[in-house]
């Protein structure tokens, strides 16, 4: 099934234990809690091969497709509505509710249900299966330089549409300095990567200088709550270091570097970002 309630003996993900439930009331109870404690849903892990992502809500574990890059925006669309419908327990398209929860029984200690969509729903299995296994057999076919360049045209077009043409790197001093500061950050014994971007490298990288976790398109709307929220905390010592040439200063001009299909959010001071921006001059002879 799409979606699946996970409620394991003895079962864990990154330290996520989850409790033991037998039969369909159990089930219903524990749903019940779950989605009346008002917790925030959290993202424990993501399969290796990026098609499922596991979410815990309190002690139950959801089993939820993963939204692949660059899927149909149809696909895209019903595989949120999917999400929202398992994780909030009400499906704001068809109105499927937790009390129409179906339960299909256990096999190894895993309990299996799903929330009953109505059948025009576009979060039905029959609506969500076919076009999912379409999209897969479709990036089978693309050859992974294939899939970079287009994941690399996709980022170039959405950072062009946040960043002025004036906020541009035209200095080649600088230029190279990003590509060797673009080579650091990649370091796995130094920056964390998110499940996404391991399973499929052809999509958009998010990295956050203040931060050492590279983030997919789906993981960093999550990183930004959370830094507003103040759940993550940034490196304070960062907030106010030039990454270029690493004075401090009170207050940076905010950088986003673009290297293909890697994005670093970052800050420069007045003095760098000035000269970032300016082709250096050329000696008199």
């Amino acid at each position: 099934m799409l979606a699946t309630l996970m409620c394991g003996v003895g079962h864990s993900a990154r330290g996520l234990q989850i409790g033991v439930v037998v039969g369909e009331a159990e089930q219903r109870a524990l749903l019940a809690r779950v989605y009346s404690q008002g917790r925030e849903p959290r993202l424990v892990s993501v399969s290796s091969d990026g098609r499922d992502e596991m979410w815990a809500i309190g002690n139950a574990a959801f089993l939820i497709p993963a939204i692949p890059p660059n899927c149909p925006a149809l696909l895209e669309y019903a595989l949120r509505v999917r999400r929202e419908a398992t994780l909030t327990g009400k499906c704001e398209e068809c109105s499927a509710t937790a009390g129409s929860w179906t339960f299909a029984g256990a096999s190894d200690n895993v309990s299996h249900s799903e929330i009953r969509h109505r059948g025009n729903c576009p979060a039905t299995d029959q609506n969500i299966g076919p076009q999912l296994a379409e999209h897969y057999d479709n990036e089978r076919r693309k050859g992974l330089e294939d899939a970079l360049v287009e994941a690399s045209a996709k980022t170039r077009a959405k950072v062009e549409s946040q960043v002025a043409e004036k906020e541009v790197i035209t200095n080649p001093t600088y230029e190279t300095w990003a590509n060797d500061f673009l080579d650091k950050t990649l370091n796995p014994r130094t920056h964390e990567i998110c499940g996404h971007l391991l399973a499929n490298p052809a999509q958009t990288w998010h990295l956050n200088t203040g931060d050492r976790k590279w983030r997919c398109d789906q993981c960093i709307p999550y990183f930004v709550d959370a830094v507003k929220s103040g759940t993550i905390q940034l490196s304070a010592v960062e907030e106010f270091t030039c990454d270029h040439c690493r004075r401090q200063e009170l207050t940076l001009e905010p950088m986003v570097l673009r290297i293909g299909n890697y994005v670093i959010y970052g800050g420069l001071c007045r003095k760098c970002a000035s000269e970032s921006r300016q082709m250096p001059r050329r000696q008199e002879g």
